[in-house]
């Protein structure tokens, strides 16, 4: 017995420096602590809800602003096409204009439909050069109209 006497001794001697010696059995977890962790809170369950949410509504914001998107491509697309209808009958337009404004066209038509005629050599007027020229044109266009 001397052995568990100086046993003894030395334990009391590991105490004074802060030493304990004696063996510690190991702890077990205890199953209530684990379920207690799993439960969950009423704040736990507010942030879910909130969190769920959160992403319902940034998801209903991405479809809205997609549909947005596609009603304006699709009002873009139908102004394309009415101007490229327009822009058609500008051509067809220019076209005519051209056409009609064409000199031979032109003459024949006055020539048909209009009956005219080139004038003769009879019906021709010819301006002297040599003539001088009134300088107030205005005031010998009065007389000649009042008297």
């Amino acid at each position: 017995m001397m052995a568990a006497e100086k046993w003894y001794e030395y334990q009391d001697s590991y105490k004074r420096y802060g030493f304990d010696m004696k063996p510690t059995t190991e702890k077990k977890e205890s199953i209530k602590s684990k379920n207690s962790n799993a439960v969950m809170n009423a704040k736990d369950r507010f942030r879910l809800v909130l969190l769920t949410v959160l992403i319902g509504v940034l998801c209903l914001g991405l479809i809205l602003s997609t549909a947005y998107a596609a009603s304006v491509k699709y009002h873009i697309n139908t102004m394309i096409k009415e101007n490229a209808v327009i822009q058609g009958e500008i051509e067809n337009l220019n076209v005519k204009i051209e056409s009609a404004s064409n000199i031979q066209i032109v003459e024949a038509r006055a020539t048909t439909e209009l009956g005219m005629l080139y004038p003769t050599a009879e019906q021709l007027v010819f301006i002297d050069g040599t003539r001088e020229t009134v300088k107030d044109f205005a005031l010998v266009l009065k007389e000649q109209a009042y008297n």
